[in-house]
């Protein structure tokens, strides 16, 4: 009986431990399905949010195709009502000049002939009379006397003479001249057939806009590459505007000219702006059709002095530094703001006649005093137009920083441990390669001036 209950205890043992590892299987399984399926579920409803953004991206395009040819047909809708419209009071305006003219022609003609009329009708009737008269005298002749006979004779012969009229060929014979080939119908008609031309996007595009500190430098290029750019003309606009439909934003223009981009400046960071380019041949006076309207948005700060130096004054969110003393201070920028790929413009609010030792420039490091101003790692632009490269003046000259004068820095990465620099005064350049700790770090920049009546902007 021992041995049969020991027998029972050893087969049941094999199968419970069978049945645990079953059931742990199971469990593994069942946990390997549900992470999958989470996995799935999830990659499944990462593909609908995919989905449902290339559904509102299609969206946004039919809304965009719909909406600017609505407008199209409305601006060649606009265009032809005003050309009728104008076309017709200039017809009326051009035909009724043109019979005033007619009728002031006539009535300058007829008049003269009007009065040589009435000299012939006085003529006439006085002849008639004169023949009456005759044939009076012919029904009495045996009593009439011999001189009143002569005397009749006398008048008659007087009244011989006619009076003077003008030729057909000397009076006027009025009419009027059109073009006749082509006729002015024909010439209105060409010009209507030539007149628009509809474009699937417009001739010019923005293709870049990178943020700078304050500002956004904003590239364009023109779609059609077979068109010469020869004689042609940009015009950016912006708005700081925050309306969902760029349609009724306001724009304002920030440049015009050949170039292909212009840096946007004085803006404020975080914030969003709307731009939008349009082009024009030489000849027209008029800019369009214009691009895309972009929204974009620099978050980075715009330029600023450092507060707190002695001597100057900062006003203006940092922008405006004034010098209150005549304390020899060197003003630099909150930091090294200066990257490469930037620029920094000067503008001289009020100034003029400064000497050697005044001007401004930039530095690797913060500047304390105008003797590290020609040391190396400083390159400085003279109040008189000199140019310090790591303390060694340069053979060029630019024009004497003066009231009123811009004075701009860009700055781009040749290597690791070079920058090159291009220093742009009153529409002169000078370009220079400088060697640098580190080009990738920003760049203090600096200026110095001796008396009160400088104001410094930078942007």
């Amino acid at each position: 009986m021992f041995i049969e209950q020991m027998s029972s205890n050893l087969e049941e043992k094999p199968s419970s431990a069978t049945e645990r590892l079953r059931e742990e299987y199971r469990k593994h399984v069942q946990t390997q399905i549900s992470h999958d399926l989470v996995d799935t579920i999830a990659s499944l409803e990462q593909h609908q949010e995919q989905l449902q953004q290339l559904r509102d991206q299609l969206s946004l395009a039919k809304t965009q195709v719909t909406n600017s040819a609505s407008e199209t047909k409305q601006a060649v809708n606009k265009v032809f009502d005003t050309f009728l419209s104008t076309l017709t009071e200039t017809v009326n305006v051009r035909r009724q000049q043109l019979l005033e003219e007619v009728e002031q022609v006539e009535e300058e003609a007829v008049s003269p002939l009007d009065q040589c009329a009435g000299v012939v009708v006085a003529r006439v009737r006085e002849t008639m009379e004169r023949v009456e008269q005759g044939r009076r005298l012919q029904k009495h002749p045996g009593v009439l006397a011999k001189d009143t006979v002569i005397r009749f004779q006398e008048e008659a012969a007087a009244m011989t003479s006619l009076p003077e009229v003008p030729a057909l060929c000397a009076v006027a014979s009025v009419s009027v001249e059109f073009p006749s080939n082509p006729t002015l119908t024909q010439e209105v008609q060409e010009l209507v057939k030539e007149a628009g031309r509809v474009s699937r996007i417009g001739p010019v595009q923005i293709t870049n806009i990178v943020e700078q500190p304050g500002s956004l430098l904003v590239s364009w290029e023109e779609v059609d590459e077979d068109v010469s750019d020869d004689g042609i003309e940009f015009c950016l606009e912006f708005s700081h505007s925050a309306a969902a439909n760029h349609h009724s934003a306001s724009f304002h223009t920030v440049y015009v000219g050949p170039d292909y981009s212009f840096l946007v400046r004085d803006l404020k960071a975080g914030e969003p702006y709307l731009l939008r380019v349009a082009s024009r041949r030489e000849g027209s006076s008029s800019f369009g059709p214009w691009s895309l309207v972009q929204s974009a948005v620099t978050n980075i700060s715009h330029f600023k002095w450092k507060q707190g130096t002695g001597g100057w004054s900062v006003a203006d969110d940092g922008r405006l530094a004034s010098k209150i003393t005549n304390d020899v201070d060197v003003l630099h920028s909150d930091g090294p703001l200066l990257k490469a790929g930037s620029s920094v413009l000067f503008k001289v609010m009020s100034g003029g006649g400064g000497i050697s030792d005044e001007g401004v420039g930039l530095s690797c490091q913060p500047v304390t005093g105008p003797e590290q101003l020609l040391l190396t790692g400083t390159l400085f632009l003279s109040a008189q137009g000199c140019v310090f490269l790591d303390g060694v003046s340069r053979v060029t000259r630019l024009p004497a920083i003066q009231d009123k004068s811009q004075v701009s820095f860009a700055v781009e990465k040749v290597s690791s441990s070079k920058v090159r620099v291009y220093i742009e005064s009153q529409e002169k350049q000078v370009t220079y390669e400088w060697s640098v700790p580190n080009a990738s770090e920003g760049l203090y920049f600096v200026a110095t001036f001796n008396e009160p009546r400088w104001k410094i902007s930078v942007h």
